[in-house]
């Protein structure tokens, strides 16, 4: 995001704000400009001096122990956590909060990048071309936040995919079967992690809509797109992101071992819809990926016909593999 911010802040190079991502240190290098080839050395002094302090710190912890010493739990669990729902939220929490910052985060570096945008983009057709492509036929403005709006909501389906394999690891590594041996059903544990994929997902997307559209109006003033319209043009990727995260639990009910095939379909349906525009891909192909189905906002037309084709079938979807795992062995 450093890098990204840095390239968008000015038309005349990354500045002083180049300097503080790594990533951005190879273009500080200019071959064919300024020529700094010393710039290369500050990746090996940056990596030395980490390694050297990694080397003193695991020398002075624990075999199989942090640095910190660890303090012992509580002896009973707290009466919260009686239910399946409870013991999800127990263990989904930190990636939901972690994620949710990081949207944070995202969307205000991205929307605080927006005036540097508009300006590059105002000589060079192109790119202009190129923006609108990924986002809509819309003002340069509106295209930029509804690529930045659709990559959110590409990476949003990383973490719903995330939640979902959740509960494959809490089959196989055998924290599952103590649950369920109590008065406690398939059916009620499984959806009680489901939850953080459908509200989760849509926790995240407002995260960084929300963060974005402060960022935005700070730059561009009463020009910036107003909050309620970036929080739609984040809130109509979430069919797509349901849909992604149903595909990984039919695998889940149906075939078990292959569900972290997941990863695979979420990298096809992220690589169709986010790079398919720009190479011109086949529209056959781009159907193929939820993602380009989803209304191109702020800024292009909404239809509610594809959400509900999407969210439809995400039902689907959901619910056989929810039978299947109902109804197969756990392990």
């Amino acid at each position: 995001m450093l890098r990204a911010a840095a390239d968008a802040s000015s038309a005349r190079g990354p500045g002083a704000l180049g300097w503080l991502s790594p990533i951005g240190w190879s273009e500080q290098v200019e071959p064919y400009g300024a020529d700094r080839w010393w710039v290369l050395l500050l990746p090996v002094a940056v990596a030395g001096l980490l390694t050297g302090a990694a080397h003193a710190l695991a020398g002075r912890r624990d075999l199989g122990a942090g640095l910190l010493p660890q303090r012992p739990g509580p002896a009973t669990g707290a009466p919260w956590l009686r239910t399946p729902l409870a013991l999800a939220w127990r263990l989904q929490r930190g990636p939901l909060l972690g994620w949710c910052a990081a949207f944070a985060l995202a969307g205000g570096v991205f929307g605080g990048i927006a005036k540097g945008v508009v300006d590059l983009v105002a000589g060079n057709r192109q790119v202009a071309d190129l923006l609108r492509r990924m986002g809509g036929q819309q003002a340069v403005a509106d295209a930029y936040l509804s690529s930045i709006l659709g990559l959110l909501g590409m990476l949003t389906a990383v973490y719903a995919v995330q939640c979902v394999l959740r509960l494959r690891a809490e089959e196989t590594e055998g924290r599952a079967e103590p649950v369920l041996a109590g008065p406690v059903s398939r059916l009620g544990w499984a959806t009680g992690h489901l939850l953080f994929p459908l509200l989760g997902s849509a926790a995240l997307l407002t995260s960084g809509a929300l963060a974005a559209g402060v960022a935005e109006r700070a730059t561009l003033g009463a020009r910036a797109s107003s909050l309620g319209a970036l929080l739609g043009g984040a809130l109509v990727q979430l069919p797509a992101v349901w849909l992604t995260a149903a595909t990984v639990v039919l695998l889940l009910g149906v075939t078990p071992r292959w569900t972290a095939a997941g990863w695979g379909v979420l990298t096809a349906f992220v690589l169709i819809g986010w790079l398919g525009p720009v190479l011109h891909a086949d529209r056959r192909v781009l159907d193929l990926s939820p993602f380009t189905h989803t209304p191109h906002l702020p800024g292009g037309a909404f239809t509610a016909q594809p959400l509900l084709w999407l969210t439809a079938t995400a039902a689907a979807l959901t619910t056989a593999g929810l039978v299947a795992l109902r109804h197969r062995d756990l392990g």
